[in-house]
């Protein structure tokens, strides 16, 4: 009998400690909500750390006085021969490298870059848009 009522206070008592837990938890999320931070707060906070400028330069092998395009070609070169070779990690470090570097050119200068990109593209008979898709505007002139 004594037995019995012993189990039935454990039982009871861990229920009540479970239930007591997980409403602290949900209450939490609820006050972590309310001040703005959320779910996964740790992972994008380390996700969101730029790559240091002098990293930046030593991966690529340039330095700070090296003209863009030798950038660009010295980018191309290392993520190539990494697509080759199959280090996806090397290949992310190069990608992330160039991106920064890219961050630090002028705003000036990124236009004029994507205008010669623009013209190469269009140089080169590459669509605007995906295959199969058309604009609206395409649609209205073929009467659709």
């Amino acid at each position: 009998m004594a037995a019995r009522i012993i189990a039935q206070l454990i039982v009871s008592g861990g229920t009540i400690i479970l239930r007591s837990a997980a409403q602290a938890y949900r209450q939490a999320i609820i006050n972590g909500k309310k001040a703005g931070v959320h779910e996964g707060t740790a992972t994008a906070f380390s996700r969101s750390k730029m790559m240091d400028l002098s990293e930046a330069y030593n991966i690529l092998g340039v330095s700070e006085t090296t003209p863009w395009p030798e950038v660009v070609k010295k980018f191309d070169h290392l993520y190539g021969v990494n697509d080759k070779l199959g280090s996806f990690y090397l290949q992310s470090k190069i990608f992330r490298a160039k991106e920064r570097l890219d961050l630090e050119l002028p705003q000036e200068v990124r236009d004029k870059m994507k205008e010669q990109e623009e013209k190469k593209n269009g140089a080169a008979g590459a669509p605007s848009q995906p295959i199969g898709r058309e604009t609206t505007a395409a649609k209205e002139e073929k009467g659709e």
